[in-house]
């Protein structure tokens, strides 16, 4: 019997309005996967040829109310020393202001202090810019920030604010192109420990400040460092969002999750939202080459809301093979951008899943006693609940889970299925 399942594939989506959010980093994948090793999914790449202490994420994604992609995902686990990481930006920027936010947690930090997080030029693997350090002040932290590589040991640049180890911080870091010469380009840096303002601070946390370091000739990478063992810190990094505008960076972007199943000619989608502000509503669009796109519904949004709220759409007597869905979230002032989008596709189930609805377990068998498989549940927020791998069978215990819908993903080394089931 042929089953429908859903392959999601995340497409060099961006935002199409006025500005592109042209990274949005969640580390949704497996837990201690390094960073580097799995390029063909997430796009980090080592800035060496060592993996020495790998950059892995972690089975702990980080919160932090109204901001996209609190918690999403798993996060980044940055040590003391190791393998240095960059992900290119599918586009870079030359002109005017360059945002990366990220959540932060830093459990332990070193007097000296060293940066963690930075820019880079699209070409480069070296030449960071807009450096955000981080170092020990009594049992606190303060952030510091360099435009270039201005020596951190006798560095000054840090805030006059402390901020408390493990907890969560949302940072901006802020890169301002000048064109006055060569070497005037300027950084900010801004920390928060609750809320998102809905337009730039006037006055950052650091900054602004420049040097006589030379201007970064772009900006279309992000780096995670993980420094030198005698000065860096070690902490979590989450939500990374890279973009040309404050309101596509650090200003919560909507949408949390979007999903889909197909099943029996018919496709559900499922998407969810955190934070809303000025939300007229979602047109949903559906293609058949992931090009040409047309409306074919439009579902109400919540205006202005602080609270988890989730959609649902349905479109029915679907024959095509494959299918290709986008959202549209347009703004009462006419403003709109796009979702990333998500890919229907039917295929062959090669495991059997069972039981659906279940209740304290969930089976997975594979075609093949020695074939290798990883499953994960998913709650209809987009946030991973468990995670588990095995050969032939996997046995995930959900007596721990609330009712309700949740999808599961199986990796079974080619492919990933994503199919609905449901908690009674």
């Amino acid at each position: 019997m042929k089953k429908h399942l859903l392959i999601l594939c995340l497409i060099a989506a961006g935002i199409r309005a006025n500005a592109q959010t042209n990274i949005i980093e969640n580390f949704s994948y497996g837990t201690n996967d390094s960073l580097a090793a799995v390029t063909v999914n997430n796009g980090w790449v080592n800035t060496a040829s060592t993996l020495v202490n790998a950059i892995r994420a972690t089975g702990t994604g980080l919160s932090y109310t109204g901001y996209s992609g609190s918690g999403v995902g798993n996060s980044a686990a940055l040590a003391n020393n190791g393998q240095d990481v960059y992900r290119t930006a599918s586009a870079s920027y030359t002109t005017g202001s360059v945002f990366a936010s990220a959540l932060v947690n830093i459990s332990a930090a070193q007097a000296n202090g060293d940066y963690f997080f930075a820019m880079i030029a699209d070409n480069s693997t070296t030449n960071y810019v807009g450096r955000v350090f981080a170092r020990l002040n009594g049992t606190a932290v303060n952030f510091g920030l360099s435009k270039g590589n201005e020596t951190y040991t006798s560095f000054s640049n840090y805030s006059t604010t402390s901020y408390a180890t493990s907890t969560t911080y949302l940072i901006v870091l802020k890169y301002t192109f000048n064109a006055g010469s060569t070497t005037d380009d300027s950084v900010s840096l801004y920390v928060f420990n609750s809320g998102i303002p809905a337009t730039m601070p006037a006055t950052p946390t650091v900054g602004p400040l420049g040097s006589a370091v030379v201007d970064a000739p772009n900006i279309g990478r992000v780096v995670l460092r993980q420094g030198s063992s005698s000065n860096a810190p070690t902490m979590l990094v989450d939500a990374i969002r890279f973009s040309n505008s404050w309101a596509n960076g650090p200003l919560p972007v909507t949408l949390n999750s979007f999903k889909g199943v197909l099943e029996n000619h018919t496709a559900q989608l499922f998407w969810s939202t955190s934070s809303e502000i000025n939300n007229k509503g979602y047109e949903v669009e559906r293609s058949k080459d992931g090009n040409a796109f047309e409306t074919i519904g439009f579902v109400a949004g919540a205006g202005n809301s602080s609270k988890l709220i989730n959609y649902q759409f349905t479109d029915k007597n679907i024959h095509a093979a494959l299918l290709y869905y986008r959202l549209k979230q347009i703004d009462f002032d006419g403003n709109f951008k796009y979702s990333e989008i998500i890919t229907l596709n039917n295929e062959d189930i090669k495991v059997v899943i069972s039981p659906n609805p279940f209740t304290n377990e969930i089976n997975v068998v594979a075609a093949s006693s020695n074939q290798v498989i990883t499953a994960e549940i998913i709650d209809i927020t987009g946030k991973s609940q468990k995670v588990q791998t095995g050969s032939g069978k996997i046995t995930v215990p959900t007596h721990d889970l609330p009712n309700g819908v949740y999808f599961i993903s199986i990796n079974n080394g080619e492919k990933v299925f994503v199919k609905r089931i449901i908690k009674n």
